[in-house]
C-alpha cells in the first residue's frame, strides 16, 4: 500500500481515481496551498498534479512542481490534465518539472473517466521509486565497505612499516603477524556482511531498508573499534 497525494479540483474524478487505486492510501486536496502543505509534511510516495485549477490561476499546477523541484526533486509524480498538450509542451512539464508521465483525463462523462491510466502511471511511479531507493540503498553499503577496508588496508601498511623497524626482535615481529591477521580477518568479515546487506537490498521489503543500513553501518563501526 502506498500513500498517494492528488491534486484535483473535479471531485468526480477525484472519487474515480480513488476507486481506481483501491488498496493505496489517496490523499485528495483541492487547491495549491493544501498540496504543498501535505507535501512539506512529507509521508507520500508520490503525486498525482492537476494542472488547470479553475479556483486558481491557469495551469496553477505548475506551481505545485516547482515546490516538488525545490523541495522534494527524489518524489515520483505525474500531471494529471483534461487538455491535449502540445508536443513542446508536454516536453518542457517532462524534461524541467521532473515528471514521469501526464495523463490526459478524457471525456468526462466515459465511463472509467481516464482512471485506467492513472493506474498504470501510479504503479510505474512507485516501480521506479522503489528501484531507486534500492540502489542507493546498495550504492549507500558499498561506500561504507569501502571506507572500511581501506581504513583497514591503512593499518596492514602501518603494521608492515612496524615490523620492518623493529627487524629482527622476533617477540615484536611475531605480535605484529598476530595483529595482521586479526585485520585481515575483519576485511573478510566485513566483505561478508556487505553481500549479506546487498542481498537484502535486493529482496527485503523497501520499507526495511533503512534497518538494514543502519545493521550493517553499525557492525563495520563495530569491528573498525576493534580492529
Amino acid at each position: 500500500m502506498a500513500d498517494v497525494l492528488l491534486l484535483e479540483d473535479n471531485g468526480h474524478f477525484a472519487r474515480a481515481v480513488r476507486r481506481a487505486l483501491t488498496g493505496h492510501r489517496v490523499t485528495h486536496v483541492r487547491t495549491v496551498q493544501d498540496a504543498m502543505t501535505r507535501l512539506e509534511a512529507g509521508g507520500f510516495d508520490c503525486a498525482l498534479i492537476d494542472l488547470n485549477l479553475t479556483d486558481q490561476d491557469d495551469y496553477s499546477g505548475y506551481e505545485v512542481l516547482s515546490f516538488l523541484m525545490r523541495t522534494r526533486p527524489e518524489l515520483p509524480r505525474a500531471v494529471v490534465t483534461g487538455s491535449r498538450l502540445k508536443g513542446s509542451i508536454y516536453k518542457n512539464i517532462l524534461l524541467r518539472y521532473g515528471v514521469a508521465d501526464v495523463v490526459i483525463k478524457g471525456d468526462v462523462e466515459r465511463r472509467g473517466y481516464g482512471t485506467t491510466d492513472i493506474v498504470e502511471t501510479v504503479e510505474a511511479l512507485l516501480a521506479g521509486a522503489e528501484t531507486k531507493r534500492r540502489d542507493a540503498a546498495r550504492s549507500e553499503i558499498r561506500e561504507a565497505r569501502d571506507t572500511a577496508r581501506a581504513l583497514l588496508d591503512e593499518r596492514l601498511v602501518s603494521l608492515q612499516q612496524f615490523a620492518e623497524q623493529v627487524g629482527g626482535r622476533r617477540p615484536r615481529r611475531d605480535a605484529t603477524a598476530r595483529r595482521r591477521s586479526a585485520v585481515l580477518a575483519d576485511i573478510e568479515a566485513i566483505d561478508g556482511l556487505a553481500e549479506t546487506a546487498l542481498a537484502a537490498c535486493r529482496d527485503a521489503p523497501v520499507a526495511d531498508l533503512v534497518d538494514h543500513i543502519r545493521a550493517f553501518r553499525r557492525q563495520v563501526k563495530e569491528m573498525i573499534g576493534d580492529a
